[in-house]
């Protein structure tokens, strides 16, 4: 059974906070939401959902997703903590990259 390690608080899809501690039993929902794994003494069961949506990384999504997403892509942030600092960082080797392929393949077409 998932027990918590500590105490938690966790918005509800209405923005409602509700607090969890190691007594509790969490539900389902609030369960999902805790991607913590320090949070819990014993982890619930199931294949958590993913940290962050599926996708390119956008203004909607919030600063932990996009930490996550520079996680498991391999991206270091540096010193940015603010979500337009993030973004950019995550969003610049994709810009960077499309350029350098772009004049490559130019010049090949050239020859």
């Amino acid at each position: 059974m998932a027990r918590l390690a500590t105490y938690v608080h966790v918005h509800d899809k209405d923005g409602v906070a509700h607090v969890f501690g190691p007594d509790d039993e969490v539900p389902t929902w609030a369960a999902r939401a805790i991607t913590n794994p320090a949070a819990w003494a014993e982890a619930p069961a199931g294949e958590p959902e993913p940290a962050y949506p599926a996708g390119e990384p956008s203004e909607a999504w919030k600063v932990p997703q996009l930490t996550a997403y520079a996680r498991d892509k391999g991206i270091d942030l540096g010193e940015a903590r603010k979500k337009d600092e993030i973004l950019a960082l995550i969003l610049a080797p994709a810009e960077t990259g499309g350029d350098d392929d772009e004049s490559a393949d130019t010049a090949a077409a050239d020859d």
